[in-house]
């Protein structure tokens, strides 16, 4: 349940914030693109921090429970101040969205980061870490649908403007305290071999990490997979509005972008079990290509658009399914390979290899609209804005999934895990005895 409430937040900002800044107080979209990269590297930092600080906690309630509890207590009331407008002003209002940015973000890293860390905590099962990983990513995009459903229509009946997005945004953010202490309440951590983390020092962990070439290559994929999925959730409520005509219409793009995911992740792990986390996501990635070349037909075509993110969705199912329990699997090969045992860090760093990517991602766009003439205060475009949303939204994905197969062909741990985990010797520490 804890991804239910962090996907909320990813969705809010990653879809809408964009458009709140440029279209709802009207923030120059050059200003928007350079704050949304800089506060997402800081909070990228803070992210490790927080991995290093969850290696070393020791507490009865485990190592990342407190730290989730503590984030997500502070990201409720953060997320509040998201989506105001108190100030009447331009630069007041630049102003003020740095402040609540930053503070959302440091508090959502803290909570992200020690949730993510629950999953290799709670098992050593390579099988059920997936599962685990089904579980979370189905009740993200449930919880991702729901904003899509309702956030544009209740935003209208709320009246629109700033006060329509405050409310609908604010309900949430008063809850989403209460979902975190549910998490905290009802999950226990394990105590799964290591434990010297508190004793190494932190560049003698680090050493060790860095020498896990899967570590790299799970980084990468992380912050591909979240540039991806930045550019195509922030592009869709622009295509909605200014190609397809409709506003409203960011609701049917969002209801495609979640359905595969609810539907296909828990078909998914029978699959991913018999053939593999890298085959499957390789073979998810033809049908992206497809789906995103198959707008090239008419991208003024709500059928086409629908169609084509259903297909690049479905296409997505295994990776998304796959992710998280590959950096749990680095975790273990870690401690196996190498003594040292770093949920933490491990999972710090995809966090901020994914907070890098949504800057990137989110400060894109938005460089993007500045350079193609883009006027907010305008309901048409002109045809040059309109060709780099359509643009952006086709190749910059495209581009992703090549990069990302790349990687994934790079990837063989699946089949390692299995006779890693099998060994009696699994969790001690002794990485010196053994070879690749």
């Amino acid at each position: 349940m804890g991804d239910f409430w962090t996907s909320i937040g990813n969705i809010a900002m990653a879809t809408y914030l964009t458009m709140f800044y440029t279209d709802v107080i009207h923030l120059n979209p050059a200003n928007v693109a350079f704050m949304l990269l800089l506060v997402r590297l800081a909070a990228a930092i803070w992210d490790v921090v927080v991995g290093v600080l969850i290696d070393r906690t020791r507490t009865r309630w485990g190592r990342a429970r407190p730290w989730m509890l503590a984030g997500g207590v502070l990201y409720g009331p953060c997320f509040f101040l998201l989506f105001l407008d108190p100030c009447r002003t331009s630069a007041g209002r630049l102003g003020y969205a740095w402040i609540s940015f930053i503070l959302v973000n440091l508090a959502y890293s803290t909570v992200n980061v020690a949730y993510a860390s629950l999953t290799s905590l709670i098992t050593s099962d390579v099988d059920e870490k997936t599962r685990l990983n089904i579980f979370r990513m189905t009740t993200a995009n449930i919880g991702a649908m729901l904003v899509y459903l309702l956030a544009m229509p209740l935003i209208a009946r709320l009246g629109g403007g700033a006060t329509g997005w405050g409310v609908f945004f604010g309900c949430i953010a008063f809850m989403i305290p209460f979902g975190y202490w549910y998490t905290f309440r009802m999950t226990r951590e394990q105590d799964l071999g290591g434990g010297r983390e508190d004793r190494v020092t932190l560049g003698s962990q680090f050493a060790a990490l860095s020498k896990n070439r899967y570590w790299w290559i799970t980084l990468g994929l992380n912050f591909l997979l979240w540039v991806y999925n930045g550019i195509a959730n922030g592009m869709a409520a622009y295509l909605a509005k200014y190609v397809l005509g409709n506003p409203s219409l960011t609701s049917a793009l969002g209801f495609a972008t979640v359905l595969p995911m609810i539907l296909g992740l828990p078909l998914s792990g029978p699959i991913i079990a018999r053939f593999g986390k890298r085959t499957t996501s390789l073979a998810g990635l033809v049908l992206v290509v497809a789906g995103s070349l198959l707008i090239r037909i008419d991208s003024s075509s709500l059928g086409i658009f629908f169609l084509s993110i259903l297909l690049r969705m479905t296409g997505m199912v295994p990776l998304n399914a796959s992710l998280n329990s590959m950096s749990a699997d680095v975790v273990d090969y870690g401690q196996w390979r190498y003594g040292v045992r770093s949920d933490g860090m491990v999972f710090s760093s995809s966090s901020f290899s994914m907070k890098v990517a949504m800057g990137v991602s989110s400060a894109a766009i938005a460089w993007v609209l500045s350079a193609s003439g883009y006027k907010a205060e305008t309901s048409h475009q002109t045809e040059r804005a309109l060709s780099a949303m359509v643009g952006t939204f086709v190749w910059v994905p495209l581009v992703m999934v090549l990069l990302i197969a790349i990687l994934l062909v790079r990837y063989d741990l699946d089949g390692k895990m299995r006779r890693i985990v099998a060994e009696p010797s699994y969790f001690q520490t002794r990485a010196n005895e053994r070879s690749d």
